[in-house]
């Protein structure tokens, strides 16, 4: 297991989840400078270096992966209710709310990692 699923509904405003995002070299991305790729930065972000720790510990750790897969999945269960809830209602969705949703589930997921 890699990466739980997390919800997300396309709003205008989304909030945007700065862990789930790689990080922003600027100028000095070497994708932008000449010549081009000399260097190859980390570019990963840091939801995906909490996934590679979980693997690494299912991995290694057969009773501590049992209990991380576990728990893993029913954070990926409760976001799943959480979005059948709102898609069963018969109100439109808050876009406050749907528009925080993935960030949120992001949020909780780091937090477990910690």
């Amino acid at each position: 297991m890699r990466s739980i699923f997390k919800p997300f509904i396309f709003v205008d405003d989304v909030k945007l989840v700065p862990k789930a995002q790689s990080p922003c070299f600027g100028d000095d991305d070497p994708a932008r400078k000449e010549p081009r790729f000399q260097e190859k930065p980390d570019r990963r972000h840091e939801l995906y270096k909490a996934h590679e720790w979980a693997r690494a510990v299912m991995e290694s750790d057969q009773e501590q992966g049992r209990i991380l897969r576990k728990t893993m999945l029913e954070l990926e269960k409760q976001g799943l209710e959480a979005m059948e809830e709102i898609l069963s209602s018969p109100e439109p969705p808050d876009p406050a709310e749907v528009g925080d949703l993935f960030y949120d589930c992001v949020d909780t997921e780091m937090k477990f990692f910690k």
